[in-house]
């Protein structure tokens, strides 16, 4: 991504997720739901690293995907 998110998109990848406004700002560690309702009323906005965290933990990112580790123990 190159630029900051619209609070049209902010609103969208939410709801595409299927989460409240509150639950959406837990998952990315911010203070309280109001600023996320800030972020898509357009009285703030998302920063572009915000944005792609939310859309990597929702598995919405357009390029990247997360994957879990695979167990190694050291030495191998």
């Amino acid at each position: 991504m190159d630029m900051k998110p619209t609070k049209e998109q902010v609103k969208e990848a939410r709801l595409k997720a299927g989460l409240t406004q509150k639950r959406a700002a837990e998952l990315i560690y911010l203070a309280s739901y109001q600023t996320w309702q800030r972020f898509e009323l357009g009285q703030r906005t998302m920063s572009e690293s915000d944005y792609e965290l939310f859309l990597l933990l929702t598995d919405q990112h357009p390029v990247y995907r997360l994957a879990k580790r695979r167990n190694t123990q050291k030495g191998e």
